[in-house]
């Protein structure tokens, strides 16, 4: 009886809340991003760019057996999926990169694995919520919700890794990232989602990487944010071997020189 009487509660919290969302909750961002979540649910999600990049399995990267920490298993709306957050660490424990960069880094779920997983510096760049109205580019729908924080990387803080991460403030696209130039081993690209951000944290990925090479990942490649599968889209035209790992929404460069790309064209 108990358990009826619970589900019953939950059955009317949900039915109000439905209600509430589309009367008037869809004003809010975190409120269209719960339609967008039902929508797929039910199977419809309608995308007008889709990922149409070759495969390539985490293994070919990483290799299958290699240990890794996961921490902070459990995801909220902005989030990677918890699959997504193991190849990462997986990626990052079998190639230990000195030092890394996360541009995005919301509540420090993944800058917390990516320490855990390497004993080498996470840097890790967030727009402050202040700078909202003043952004170089336009940013995508949505994206605001993830901005509005009270905390930004609020998973690693007071943890035993985040001696080893240090958090930088900016807007990616005017951040000055001359004193950092070719010396990143790997980047995480998981800013703001428009075209124009994906393209121009993308081009800075670039001259970041060191020169005997690393490892670039993009997150959101599924056709749900277009700005961002549109950009990589372009990069992979313009002759960068960008991959999918199969099984996520993770794009892949892994070079082993600048120009000298080992994924398999």
């Amino acid at each position: 009886m108990k358990a009826s009487v619970i589900f019953a509660a939950k059955y009317f919290v949900s039915l109000g809340g439905s209600i509430y969302v589309h009367t008037v909750g869809f004003l809010r961002p975190r409120h269209r991003t719960l339609i967008n979540t039902i929508c797929a649910h039910f199977g419809y999600a309608p995308r007008r760019v889709q990922p149409v990049l070759p495969m390539v399995d985490v293994n070919e990267i990483a290799p299958e057996q290699t240990p890794f920490r996961l921490r902070e298993p459990a995801a909220q709306d902005g989030n990677i999926s918890l699959f997504e957050l193991m190849v990462i660490a997986r990626i990052v424990a079998a190639r230990q990169p000195q030092r890394m960069l996360e541009i995005g880094t919301f509540d420090g779920r993944t800058t917390l694995n990516l320490a855990s997983n390497s004993a080498g510096e996470v840097l890790t760049l967030d727009l402050p919520p202040e700078e909202l109205d003043h952004t170089q580019h336009s940013l995508a729908r949505g994206d605001d919700c993830y901005i509005r924080k009270s905390t930004s990387g609020a998973r690693f803080q007071g943890t035993d890794v985040a001696g080893q991460i240090t958090q930088l403030w900016g807007d990616s696209a005017t951040f000055d990232w001359a004193p950092y130039a070719a010396t990143f081993d790997f980047i995480f690209v998981d800013g703001a989602h428009s075209r124009e951000y994906c393209l121009a944290d993308s081009r800075n990925a670039f001259r970041l990487l060191k020169p005997e090479g690393g490892i670039i990942l993009w997150h959101d490649y599924d056709g749900h944010f277009d700005g961002v599968t549109e950009a990589i889209h372009l990069l992979a035209r313009e002759g960068r071997p960008i991959r999918r790992i199969a099984g996520t929404n993770l794009a892949c460069l892994l070079q082993t020189r600048a120009e000298d790309i080992r994924l398999k064209s």
